[in-house]
């Protein structure tokens, strides 16, 4: 059988083995981030200013708040944010979270006549149980996505992951037999 050309030129190294066997078991989608130029933020600069990482900071806070275990901005949140929209965003959920943000900004100068940072605690609580609301009602894909990043980088932080989430390796105790009046009604799998 013969050897086809593009093999007779080709030298096989440990280097191209291993990303063959990577892209084999899946790890294209993985190796694509190796593939772009770390500088490259899409020519548009710092992703947000400083004004609106401030009003990220807040809005994630009032989000998930700081109660019995850390908040938001406790777990590093808009941080994480703002390194996710620079190192994978794309422009359009770049300018989505930025449309949020600002939606959130004139929410609060139309309810309350000043900034959603110049506003009180309990204040940005109404405003933003309003504009959620409203979100949802609407169903305002952009608001979604924002709150599953929210979300999303919380529990994926080491805070959401160990001090809020608890991890049971075997939940309960394992009973093979019970009275049926214990249990009320048998579920169907």
């Amino acid at each position: 059988m013969p050897v086809p050309e593009s093999f007779d030129n080709a030298k096989l190294n440990r280097r191209a083995l291993l990303l063959g066997a990577v892209f084999l078991v899946g790890g294209a989608a993985a190796l694509t981030r190796f593939a772009r130029d770390p500088q490259d933020t899409a020519g548009s600069g710092p992703v947000l200013t400083p004004d609106q990482f401030a009003l990220l900071e807040q809005v994630t806070e009032v989000m998930i708040p700081a109660t019995d275990t850390p908040g938001a901005l406790g777990a590093g949140v808009p941080a994480f944010l703002r390194q996710l929209l620079a190192a994978w965003g794309s422009n359009e959920t770049r300018a989505a979270v930025v449309r949020v943000l600002e939606a959130i900004e004139k929410e609060s100068w139309g309810k309350f006549g000043a900034g959603f940072l110049e506003i009180p605690g309990e204040r940005r609580l109404e405003l933003m149980r309003s504009y959620d609301g409203q979100s949802i009602a609407m169903r305002d894909v952009a608001y979604g996505k924002f709150k599953h990043l929210v979300l999303l980088g919380y529990y994926h932080s080491e805070v959401g992951a160990t001090q809020e989430l608890r991890y049971e390796l075997v939940p309960g105790a394992w009973r093979s037999c019970l009275p049926l009046a214990e249990v009320g009604r048998a579920s169907a799998v």
